[in-house]
């Protein structure tokens, strides 16, 4: 059996690609010029957990984002990793005008 480690950075870019071609988020940052982390994955063992700051688009309703989130998040995250992916955790920090761009 082969053993690997994928870096924290690669999963959160993972986690970044499965949601940036979705217009009606963006990751949540808290200030303009502090750098942050709004999305983290944690691994243990054959599984992970990935917790998502993002920002919603105004007039979105929000449980049906949120699952559609998870789903494109799971798909992703166990398709190029192999982990079971136990939960994603989405937390809207914010929302957006609708012809805003981040």
């Amino acid at each position: 059996m082969t053993e690997y480690c994928i870096a924290t950075n690669v999963l959160e870019a993972i986690v970044r690609g499965s949601l940036e071609t979705d217009d009606r988020l963006h990751p949540h940052a808290s200030l303009p010029l502090l750098r942050s982390h709004p999305f983290e994955v944690v691994v243990e063992g054959d599984t992970c957990r990935a917790s998502l700051q993002l920002d919603a688009r105004f007039g979105e309703y929000l449980p049906a984002l949120a699952t559609v989130v998870r789903e494109k998040v799971v798909d992703a995250l166990g398709g190029m990793t192999g982990l079971t992916v136990t939960a994603v955790d989405v937390i809207f920090a914010g929302v957006f005008p609708v012809n805003s761009r981040p």
